[in-house]
Order: C-alpha cells, then structure tokens, then sequence
C-alpha cells in the first residue's frame, strides 16, 4: 500500500494498549491460520468518528503516518509531551453497537475490559515504539501556520502536517 505525504494523524493512545498492540501483532505472525502475505494490524477505539471520516476522504485508499503519544503511561512523564510510538493507518471501521466489528484478534488483549461505547475504529499496521522521540511542539496542525505550543497534550486524534 503507498502512503500519503498530504498530512498525517497524531492521536493518543493509553500506553497500555500500545504494549498489548505488540502482543496482537506477535500472536497474528505466530497464527498458522492466516494466509502467508498476511500483513498484521492493530485496531484502537474512538469516539472521534468526524477526524477519521476527514482521514479517509484525504488519504485517496492511501496509507497515512500515525504519530501516538502513549497517553497514561506509567513513569514519569517529561515536561514537553513526545510522541514515543507510530504506525500506519490503513482504515476505519464504524462500531456495531460500541464495539469492534471485525476480528478479535486485531484487538489489544488489554481492551478486553473497555466499555462498549467507542464510534469508529481506526486500524494500524506497522506499529512500533520510536528509536528517538519527537516532540510534540516540533508539529503542526494540517493547514496551520505555527506549531503546537511545547506542552500540547492531544485528547483525541488530529490530522497535522507531514512530519
């Protein structure tokens, strides 16, 4: 799948569906039922059904560069967030009664316990923790003109410039 250059998402998700995410990977490699040209992905929940409705009409069947802040991470947190993890969106789905419609193995086993109330869910593939964090300051808004200031925390997902 090519990827768009047009812009990219930045979203939050809490750190421990990240860690979870690459066990779901592991486990869809490791699966002997799945075709060999098989490429793993990870499915995260969100209310925010209008950004990637904007996602999709943008992206032209495209594969978009995800920029995740691991939001309720365990540690201590530095000043300025960063972006520690990034992926591919591939697509969206809308939720069947507040949950994920398609397989079970393309969700976090640490979802399990998640309220059934989530609109859209968005898919990644490639998911994987940055070698160097990136700051969030260092990023901008699709169509803006100044980057966010040096503490913006994301509380759901944005599209922003290509990186």
């Amino acid at each position: 799948m090519q990827k768009t250059y047009a812009f990219a998402i930045l979203a939050p998700v809490p750190e421990e569906h990240l860690l979870s995410g690459l066990e779901t990977i592991t486990a869809q490699l490791d699966a002997d039922d799945l075709p060999p040209n098989h490429v793993p992905k990870v499915a995260f929940g969100s209310m925010d059904f209008e950004v990637f409705g904007a996602a999709e009409k943008l992206r032209s069947g495209q594969a978009v560069e995800v920029l995740i802040y691991a939001s309720h991470a365990k540690g201590d947190q530095p000043l300025n967030p960063q972006v520690t993890w990034r992926g591919l969106y591939v697509g969206s789905v809308g939720s069947r009664r507040g949950r994920y419609p398609g397989k079970a193995m393309y969700r976090p086993k640490s979802t399990a316990t998640d309220s059934p109330t989530w609109a859209v869910f968005w898919e990644v593939q490639g998911l994987e923790p940055l070698k160097m964090p990136l700051s969030i300051g260092s990023l901008r808004g699709k169509d803006k003109k100044t980057n966010y200031q040096a503490r913006f925390l994301p509380e759901g997902p944005v599209l922003i410039a290509f990186p």
